[in-house]
């Protein structure tokens, strides 16, 4: 599987100096900060590493209270001081938040690569999902018991770098005082720091053609990056929403490959390690019905991250089909590895395994370590199993009620409750 072999600062010097970037990095340096619960966690580029915008909030119910229903409190480094303060965030019981990084994108990196500071005496049951351009979203596992972080390896590309992170409390504490989780901050470990170059300052109004003031900066830049023969550097182009949404995809386009053919030819970066992408208007910083945010909006960003190592083929990713709540059978996942599909529910610690027969109909068996009935048989060494049937409202699977029997019982013995989707 593709590894990233990471250090800690990936620039020689800070990038605050560039009068030409919006979003310059001030905490570049590595440290590490207090986890609510004794211990500490370290983040290789320090103050850069954490969420800098809440992109929405929906509380659960019950909420938090208006003592702690603040999002804000949610981005920058972790400050809760126990028994002192509560700045921190209750989700609510089933809330919602999605936060954004600017400054920096999460990326895979060896161990964990996202970590929540969920503060309250237990790390509640918390799903957790990334997303590039806050539409289309990845699942990447839970916190729950004690852990606080995720390894996003299993779910992800490689080459994959995300901005977004969602949320969503899992039901599991609902009856205290803060039900829900109680975050006090998100960061990435597995951070590629980013650098976001105005566009005026690159090229003329409404041109591709770098002009003098633009390979001045891109000058520095280079001369900025510590090992360009052990990096690779996204460069992605944007625009604001005035005009033609093609014309802008297209000046976009044109304007990425400028800055990375220059960067090519007068830095040293190996063969291939210079990509770009174009997003037009889709993925403003700032809003456009003013001057100064479609300004912000005009813009040419680079992401740098260290090169990845081959260890080999490795294992298919995986896919979290989905996590539900069910009343009586608390919290099931399904996720599916190539062609299996497998999963887990709380109530008894009882795991699944089957396939989807239809695109709303998952047949399979679940498997405990106790029952009622032990069967004749064993299924992953264990003598209480029984096959099982989760029939959906529809292919997006929002919606099931789930059937069991015990053994090899043709007739269904009883059903789930209904179990509606979280994430």
């Amino acid at each position: 599987m593709m590894r990233f072999q990471f250090v800690s600062c990936l620039f020689a010097c800070s990038l605050a100096t560039f009068p030409l970037a919006h979003a310059a990095p001030e905490g570049s340096s590595g440290k590490a900060y207090p986890d609510g619960h004794g211990g500490e966690v370290f983040f290789p580029l320090g103050e850069t590493s954490f969420a800098d915008e809440v992109v929405s909030y929906t509380p659960g119910k019950p909420d938090g209270g208006e003592a702690s229903s603040d999002p804000s409190v949610s981005l920058g480094i972790p400050d809760y001081v126990k028994n002192e303060d509560e700045s921190y965030l209750t989700l609510g019981c089933g809330g919602e938040l999605v936060v954004r990084f600017d400054d920096n994108k999460l990326i895979d990196v060896a161990g964990p690569d996202l970590y929540a500071f969920e503060v309250g005496p237990d790390v509640e049951a918390t799903a957790m999902a990334v997303s590039e351009n806050g539409e289309d979203w990845v699942r990447v596992g839970r916190i729950s018991g004690g852990k606080a972080e995720v390894d996003i390896a299993s779910y992800v590309s490689a080459d994959d770098a995300f901005r977004f992170v969602k949320l969503v409390d899992l039901r599991q504490v609902c009856s205290t005082r803060t039900p829900g989780a109680d975050i006090d901050a998100i960061g990435a470990m597995g951070s590629a720091a980013k650098i976001a170059l105005d566009s005026a300052v690159l090229f003329d109004s409404g041109e591709y053609q770098l002009k003098q003031g633009g390979f001045e900066a891109l000058d520095q830049v280079i001369a900025q990056i510590d090992e360009p023969r052990s990096s690779r550097l996204e460069v992605a182009g944007h625009t604001d929403s005035v005009g033609n949404a093609e014309s802008n995809r297209d000046l976009s386009k044109n304007r990425a490959r400028a800055v990375a053919d220059y960067l090519k030819v007068n830095a040293d970066f190996s063969e291939g390690a210079v990509t770009t992408r174009a997003y037009g208007e889709n993925q403003p910083v700032a809003s456009n019905d003013t001057e100064k945010g479609r300004s912000r909006n005009r813009r040419v960003e680079l992401t740098v991250r260290m090169t990845p190592q081959v260890d080999g083929p490795g294992e298919p990713l995986v896919e979290i089909l989905g996590i539900w709540h069910s009343r009586s059978n608390g919290i099931i996942e399904l996720q599916r590895q190539g062609d299996q599909v497998t999963g887990h529910y709380t109530s008894s610690d009882g795991t699944l395994a089957g396939e989807f027969v239809e695109k709303d109909v998952f047949e399979g068996v679940w498997i405990k370590d106790n029952s009622r009935k032990a069967c004749a048989t064993q299924k992953q060494d264990s003598e209480h199993w029984g096959g099982m049937r989760l029939e959906f409202d529809s292919a997006q699977l929002d919606v099931f009620t789930g059937y069991w029997r015990y053994c090899d019982e043709e007739k269904d013995r009883g059903s789930w409750s209904e179990a509606r989707r979280l994430l």
